[in-house]
């Protein structure tokens, strides 16, 4: 074999294992980027990045160290593109995008480029998958960036809160607030985290989190209403329903439907009871109830969607649930693959 031969066949060996590679290092960098295991370098990540916003410049600036003017420079554009009434559209995702990684331990940029996915942009689509697709977008924004500044509260909190307010999945809320609570923080989010049980409902760690308020802080007067209320109106029937007398809990729940027919903790407590007795029928019935009763309503759109699917009928194309089961399966094939 010819010296010529030798170095195109090394050649063509370098680039075939370099392109099989590829799917496990997109799995590893997700990982490391996503979950947060470790935070990734500004080189690698800015070079990755493909978008109209990429130019020699800007990755001239980030190499030359110049990486924080540069993102000063790509924000203030953004702002630009707000002012003229384009803040709105895809374009500025770009430059968010951008900016979070010129500058990853910048706060700002991570919180609105996830606001962005989430709220802005999800309202630009009828498509659920594509909807679906935006909340995610957004959640990995900010578990990026979590992985970048691992030691303030706040993208913790943001993630919280996209989680409770966005998504309606209450325990995935309860634990990125729960995480924020290890820095300084504002006491609202402990109270957050009790709002989070309350409404799945899961009513004993709803009281606990109240507790928890009024051990740190006794004249929180918030904790203390909440604290009776739920004492009054749905422990007893809770208590029921653990003890499987259901007939009891939802005689019990439905004194309070009757006064509050559109109050969201005893809807969403009456079907969990029929699901807890096994009739999913009436459960399905009772949280698409719930769902009607408010367009905000997505964890119970997400309960009928799971419902439908469980029961073999038509599975409504809810955006939470799609983006829910989707991590769901993720999470089992992780799980699946891993020694």
């Amino acid at each position: 074999m010819s010296r010529t031969t030798g170095k195109l066949v090394g050649w063509l060996v370098v680039i075939a294992l370099w392109v099989g590679i590829q799917p496990l290092y997109k799995h590893i960098d997700y990982e490391r980027t996503v979950l947060g295991y470790a935070p990734p370098t500004t080189v690698t990540k800015v070079l990755q990045y493909d978008a109209p916003a990429m130019t020699g410049v800007i990755v001239g600036a980030m190499l030359g160290g110049f990486r924080e003017i540069a993102a000063s420079m790509m924000w203030m554009k953004t702002h630009s593109m707000w002012h003229e009434g384009g803040g709105t559209k895809w374009d500025a995702l770009s430059l968010m995008r951008m900016t979070t990684l010129l500058d990853p331990h910048w706060l700002e940029p991570w919180r609105i480029t996830a606001w962005h996915c989430a709220y802005n942009l999800f309202v630009e689509t009828e498509e659920p998958e594509k909807r679906a697709d935006l909340l995610e977008t957004g959640v990995n924004a900010l578990k990026e960036g979590i992985s970048w500044n691992p030691d303030r509260y706040e993208l913790y909190f943001e993630l919280g809160w996209t989680y409770f307010d966005k998504i309606r999945d209450y325990e995935q809320a309860s634990r990125w607030l729960e995480a924020s609570l290890q820095f300084e923080h504002p006491e609202y989010i402990e109270r957050m985290i009790a709002h989070s049980w309350e409404r799945l409902p899961e009513i004993d760690q709803a009281l606990e989190w109240y507790d928890y308020c009024l051990k740190r802080r006794p004249n929180d007067h918030t904790a203390v209403g909440a604290t009776i209320t739920i004492q009054q109106r749905y422990v007893p029937a809770w208590r029921m329903m653990e003890a499987q007398q259901f007939t009891e809990a939802h005689a019990a729940v439905d004194e309070y439907i009757a006064v509050s027919p559109n109050s969201i903790i005893p809807l969403h407590l009456k079907a969990l009871i029929y699901e807890r007795s096994g009739d999913y029928e009436r459960a399905l019935t009772q949280w698409q109830m719930a769902a009607d009763t408010s367009a905000l309503n997505a964890h119970a759109r997400s309960k009928v969607a799971y419902l439908s699917e469980l029961l073999g009928r038509e599975v409504p194309l809810e955006p939470s649930y799609l983006y829910r089961k989707r991590m769901a399966e993720r999470a089992a094939s992780a799980q699946q693959i891993t020694p």
